[in-house]
């Protein structure tokens, strides 16, 4: 992944090389974005049965919020965690997602190619995370 580090509701890290291996979802999205926060408790409740199940799934978060305030707070009802704000990773993660709308949530496979750029209605789908982790 672009980030190094990345940062935990409530101030905790994780090093992004421990996603080796997994399939990981990077998930763009804002609070000041209405469908993005209808879907967040959605994929939050999938994410919460991928990880019970225990799947190599993680999300990581990508904020397209405008202020840190805004983002610290909406991580705050994420399980998952995110790309630190200020850092250039978030940046070059919107560009190299290609993100044009949100919420978006692009997969990647263990094999770190995309499996599905644009995955949101497959959080809806039964089966995605064993054709994701295929």
């Amino acid at each position: 992944g672009p980030a190094a580090t990345l940062v935990r509701s409530g101030g905790g890290e994780l090093v992004a090389s421990s996603l080796a291996g997994k399939v990981v979802a990077f998930y763009c999205s804002a609070s000041w974005c209405p469908p993005c926060k209808q879907f967040t408790p959605q994929l939050a409740a999938f994410y919460n049965r991928a990880r019970a199940a225990g799947r190599p799934f993680e999300v990581v978060f990508v904020s397209c919020d405008r202020d840190q305030t805004s983002m610290d707070s909406y991580l705050g009802h994420m399980p998952w965690p995110a790309i630190p704000y200020g850092s250039p990773a978030r940046e070059a993660a919107l560009a190299t997602l290609k993100v044009q709308g949100i919420p978006q949530l692009t997969v990647f496979g263990r094999d770190g190619k995309v499996v599905e750029q644009s995955a949101v209605q497959s959080v809806f789908a039964p089966n995605s995370l064993d054709r994701w982790e295929a």
